[in-house]
């Protein structure tokens, strides 16, 4: 197992510094800096583990398991977090790896020792097929990009339950003598995990909004000319088009980190489609303004306006930065200025420039065609 060490030391570094330096630095987000604090548990593991087996000893194997352990929840956390399960488990997640590694240090060395172990592979067995699980309900990224980390996080857990069931068939729990050969399979499953996950994760974080922006711009206008003019082939005048702005966004970005500008701008736009009804159509042209197309009466509009601009004035108790957010919007409604989806976009636009240069946290009805 010696052997293997340099290695297993060498591929963590090179993992953890091409997910913080590709990753997490350059699209700074909640999931990626839970994923790059993933690699850093297993890099920092490695170096226990080499110090385990050079001076040997209980304790630096213990944190070695422990944080191994740690890094594959932070795995399956950042998957969590970015398909946006509303729990997402962090903390219980670090709790019970630092539950099960006191385990470890307090049964070392006792007839309790199995058992801890047989608890800790019964662990990695369910949070690698709960990985491979939730991988599978990303739907902002094509399948490919998901697969090398599935396939690897359903291997690791099918083995692990092997294991585990052959282990309580034979001895009624994981032995002294199989306690050795896991632990002689255990780099190799770490490395596989390691690469694995490095590709799907990095794919996931640097290759899903870019390349999709110009697509959902181009399928937006499409659906929109459709829209309008089916509306105005049957004379249905109540669409409108709206551009939502959040207000000051150099200041709030200058006011915090990175992450959390990140996480004001997915509040931002969640608050938006949360308010809007599943008809209309959402279109996200930059981080911090959205176009909607919204099929409603005049009278209809005007209170998701204000309920719209209510809801992102609220300050909630997890909110990342300690300010007030507001924003603006330009209302262009077809019953004024037509069906033209390009006068009607640039009206919404002017209007919206003009809610901001009142000071904001309002919206302003377009009236003309400019």
């Amino acid at each position: 197992m010696t052997d293997i060490q340099p290695l297993l030391i060498t591929l963590s570094t090179v993992c953890t510094v091409l997910m913080i330096g590709l990753g997490f630095l350059p699209y700074p987000s909640r999931e990626s800096a839970i994923w790059a604090s993933a690699f850093v548990a297993v890099m920092v593991a490695t170096y226990f583990d080499t110090a385990a087996a050079a001076l040997g000893g209980v304790w630096p194997r213990v944190i070695a398991e422990s944080l191994n352990i740690a890094g594959l929840g932070l795995v399956w956390v950042g998957v969590r977090v970015r398909i946006g399960r509303r729990w997402v488990l962090l903390v219980p997640t670090i709790i019970t790896a630092a539950l099960l590694g006191a385990a470890l240090l307090l049964s070392a060395g006792t007839p309790a020792q199995p058992f801890v172990v047989t608890v800790g592979l019964f662990l990695t067995a369910l949070v690698a097929a709960a990985i491979a699980i939730e991988l599978f309900a990303v739907r902002t990224a094509q399948r490919v990009v998901t697969v090398p980390l599935t396939v690897a996080a359903s291997l690791i857990s099918v083995f692990a339950v092997i294991w585990f069931v052959a282990s309580v068939l034979q001895q009624g729990i994981v032995g002294v003598g199989r306690l050795v050969m896991a632990q002689q399979y255990a780099p190799t499953a770490a490395v596989v995990i390691m690469v694995t996950a490095l590709v799907t994760l990095l794919l996931l974080v640097r290759n899903d909004t870019p390349a999709t922006t110009s697509e959902s711009a181009t399928g937006f206008r499409a659906i929109a000319l459709d829209r309008l003019a089916r509306a105005e082939r049957f004379d249905d005048a109540w669409w409108s088009v709206l551009d939502v702005r959040l207000d000051d966004p150099i200041a709030l970005r200058e006011a915090s980190s990175a992450l959390a500008y990140t996480r004001v701008l997915d509040r931002f736009a969640s608050d938006v489609s949360a308010v809007f009804p599943a008809e209309a159509d959402l279109h996200r042209v930059e981080p911090t303004r959205i176009i909607v197309l919204l099929p409603r009466h005049e009278a209809a509009v005007r209170p998701l306006l204000r309920a719209l601009l209510e809801r992102v004035a609220t300050v909630s108790s997890d909110q990342s930065i300690d300010v007030r957010l507001s924003a603006s919007i330009g209302w262009a409604s077809v019953s004024l200025l037509g069906y033209d989806l390009d006068d009607l976009l640039a009206a919404a636009s002017t209007a919206a420039d003009e809610a901001q240069l009142s000071g904001g946290d309002r919206w302003e009805r377009a009236s003309i065609i400019l």
